[in-house]
């Protein structure tokens, strides 16, 4: 294929061909030799409406359609409006469907709201009622998920309206009057039980630690599920819940990897008093080795940047990487992190290097008054994407750069306007930017934009960019890279051909912790 030409802009530019997804019906049967195949045709479920479901570039990793019990009904989710404003518009709508007649159109649900509405699932009992998560403000990913019902009379009713934590899923108990909701809550992803969503009153925290998800309700008892669950020290199993019974693992993949290889046996939360005068959480990790020698600290700061660093086991950033090879880790959820309440989110809106940046360096502080065995010469800052971010406004900042030997930027945003222009999640910069274009306002962009720093960069950095990163350009890391190099400051650029915003490809994770722990030994050995 010589060219492509692209009539919007829209997330087709990703890393397949942009084929359309739409849903598909039919029957999948086991045969006797294990291996599933298609009994049936498949049956396109929305007649031929012109749409991608799920939506992309994210929407399978979600629930975002579902069949009513006698399978006579459908709803999914699209894009409102499938032009170019899907770059610039975070509004998804749900739609229903009446497969008993062939021919009839799709009803729009939610058209009455201009923000995210998703995840439609209808109740196993009763085809009239399904639940669905809901988005308030127009344009904004990490507004709050909160759970409605909607029933064919047109009424929809939002359940535990006065909470303060985004839900992040929701699923029926087999008898259709419970639901199991997963939410994350000062960096843990729990579930909470609402046992009744007629009544709306009684709610249960289930599982309250660790990272809980993908709940799959055992279909007689009401009272049994399946769920995943891991943690900072211990891979994500399978586990079976039984009211009546201790939580147990069905699943123990990892247990000899594990007994082959040392790990931290101690993650630590603390809490200081961080910008605003707020209260403001982090990690610490020791190094496997102990703390009685001092030892080099990984000072990991997280992207999003409405995300946490979750008590969670993962292959990328994993605190076990870092610990396992001498380091301590120091991780701080600044003002902007999600799960400590909506308004602790939504406070790093137009305030990019200020309120977190300030948390950082109060963090920082604290970890070394109270981790005494972490070196205060031997110190690494590393992050990606915000995170990313943050390491280039560290870099800009003296008084805060000269305190690490190295910084380490993965897919970081360096110049705020260009990226205003370049990203395909417009909607993204625009809200953070307090709701501005970059022509709108250019000051909202020149605010905070590490670009206007560049004078002060003295530090080592490594940099890394994925070629189909999207969200950050690459030409984002190529920019601070050739500062660097202008600057005659040690750098190195780790480029990645066929990544996008994520290593996803497990060789070139490896790769990539090689290239990463062997530029931290480098600075701090």
């Amino acid at each position: 294929m010589a060219s492509v030409i692209y009539v919007g802009i829209s997330t087709e530019m990703l890393d397949t061909k942009p084929l359309l997804q739409q849903s598909r019906s039919g029957l999948i049967r086991r045969e006797s030799n294990g291996i599933f195949n298609f009994s049936s045709n498949l049956i396109d479920v929305l007649f031929t409406v012109d749409s991608d479901s799920p939506t992309r570039p994210f929407g399978d990793a979600h629930a975002q359609w579902s069949f009513s019990a006698s399978g006579n009904s459908f709803a999914f989710t699209r894009q409102h409006d499938e032009t170019s404003a899907v770059a610039w518009s975070t509004n998804l709508d749900i739609y229903t469907l009446d497969l008993s007649t062939p021919g009839q159109s799709i009803d729009c649900i939610t058209c009455d709201n201009d923000a995210t509405d998703t995840d439609p699932s209808y109740s196993p009992t009763d085809d009239s009622i399904l639940v669905y998560r809901s988005h308030t403000v127009p344009g904004y990913e990490s507004d709050q998920y909160k759970i409605k019902v909607y029933n064919r009379s047109n009424t929809k009713i939002t359940l535990l309206d006065g909470w303060d934590q985004s839900i992040q899923a929701a699923t029926w108990s087999s008898d259709g009057q419970s639901l199991y909701l997963e939410i994350g809550e000062e960096a843990s992803n729990v579930i909470y039980h609402l046992s009744d969503i007629f009544t709306n009153q009684s709610v249960v925290r289930l599982i309250d630690n660790g990272t809980a998800r993908a709940v799959n309700p055992h279909p007689i008892d009401n009272e049994t599920f399946v769920f995943t669950h891991g943690s900072i020290l211990k891979p994500t199993n399978i586990y079976l819940y039984s009211s009546n019974a201790p939580i147990r693992p069905l699943t123990e993949h990892n247990n000899v990897l594990l007994s082959k290889v040392i790990i931290s046996t101690t993650a630590e939360k603390f809490s200081f008093t961080g910008a605003l005068n707020e209260t403001v959480w982090g990690w610490h990790v020791p190094p496997v080795s102990g703390t009685p020698t001092p030892a080099p600290l990984a000072f990991l700061i997280h992207g999003g940047p409405q995300n946490s660093w979750y008590d969670s086991w993962g292959s990328g950033w994993n605190f076990q990487s870092f610990s396992s090879q001498g380091y301590a880790v120091i991780a701080i959820n600044f003002h902007g992190s999600d799960s400590y309440g909506q308004n602790f989110t939504d406070s790093i809106t137009g305030e990019y290097g200020s309120w977190p940046y300030e948390d950082l360096k109060l963090g920082l502080d604290y970890a070394l008054e109270n981790f005494s065995y972490i070196d205060p010469n031997r110190m690494v800052a590393l992050g990606a994407s915000y995170g990313g971010y943050m390491i280039n406004w560290i870099a800009g900042q003296p008084e805060m750069s000269r305190r690490f030997k190295t910084l380490i930027n993965h897919n970081g945003l360096f110049d705020m306007r260009a990226m205003g222009y370049s990203t395909e999640e417009l909607w993204f910069t625009e809200h953070d930017a307090g709701g501005f274009t970059p022509y709108e306002n250019p000051e909202a962009y020149e605010r905070w934009n590490p670009v206007n720093h560049v004078e002060n960069w003295t530090q080592p950095m490594l940099i890394i960019v994925g070629a189909r990163d999207y969200r950050v350009p690459e030409t984002q890391g190529i920019g601070a890279f050739t500062a660097l190099q202008r600057l005659n400051i040690p750098s190195r650029l780790l480029y990645f051909p066929t990544e996008n915003h994520w290593v996803l490809n497990p060789l070139h994770s490896v790769a990539w912790f090689e290239h990463v722990l062997g530029w931290m030994d480098r600075w701090t050995s």
